[in-house]
């Protein structure tokens, strides 16, 4: 019953959403030669791993990952510092961070890797898999959530809030990890093996309760 509500209460948000925007002959501007040939370039990056995904994956599990994606690149504007940090390529802009890796690395997911040790509270609840990215979500009785995401590293890249959290470093034996604090939430990004990881957690616990979870992470 509640996923027939909130199934309606989204479809009801986004045609309300579309119905505002003009049609294209009503768009009254011009679009330069540069920035479309760029569009265009980021387009075809991204597009055929979220097709894949989209096509591929539990719908569930699909729309969270989506969501999160949406989030995170629209809140970003001009960069200002690049940096390398724990094998990622750190941009620092004026409310996120965007740490990516490029186009070398893995191309392809050839062995799971979940959690070996669940909070005793926790279930799986839902899997995504596609040739791109691993997903395993978790999640207990007071709809706390832990998203487990092992993606490729070739092209991989993720945007992180900077204006309403903290962004801390945490030096694990053999990894390194970046460790992303809100209230409510917290995010963790590493390089394990040949993957890249992301490890969110929606509820509160501490950063020690985050290291073992990351600790735990294993091929399955």
């Amino acid at each position: 019953m509640k996923d027939n509500v909130l199934k309606t209460a989204l479809r009801e948000a986004v045609s309300r959403d579309f119905a505002s925007i003009p049609r294209e002959n009503e768009i009254d501007c011009e679009i330069s030669t540069a920035f479309t040939h760029k569009m265009n370039r980021l387009t075809k990056s991204e597009r055929s791993k979220l097709w894949r995904l989209t096509n591929t994956a539990p719908k569930r599990a699909a729309a969270i990952l989506v969501a999160l994606m949406l989030i995170t690149i629209t809140g970003c504007s001009i960069p200002a510092v690049r940096s390398a940090v724990f094998g990622f390529i750190k941009e620092a802009y004026e409310n996120c961070i965007r740490l990516f890796i490029g186009e070398a690395g893995s191309k392809k997911i050839s062995e799971h890797y979940e959690l070996t040790e669940v909070p005793e509270d926790f279930i799986k609840i839902d899997t995504a898999d596609n040739d791109a990215a691993f997903i395993t979500v978790y999640q207990n009785e007071a709809g706390d959530k832990i998203i487990l995401t092992q993606s490729i590293t070739d092209e991989f890249g993720t945007d992180i809030d900077n204006e309403h959290g903290n962004l801390s470093e945490i030096n694990l034996p053999g990894m390194n990890v970046l460790c992303y604090q809100s209230d409510g939430y917290m995010v963790a990004v590493w390089l394990q093996d040949q993957y890249a990881f992301q490890l969110a957690v929606y509820g509160n616990y501490d950063v020690d309760w985050m290291i073992q979870l990351i600790k735990s992470v294993r091929i399955q």
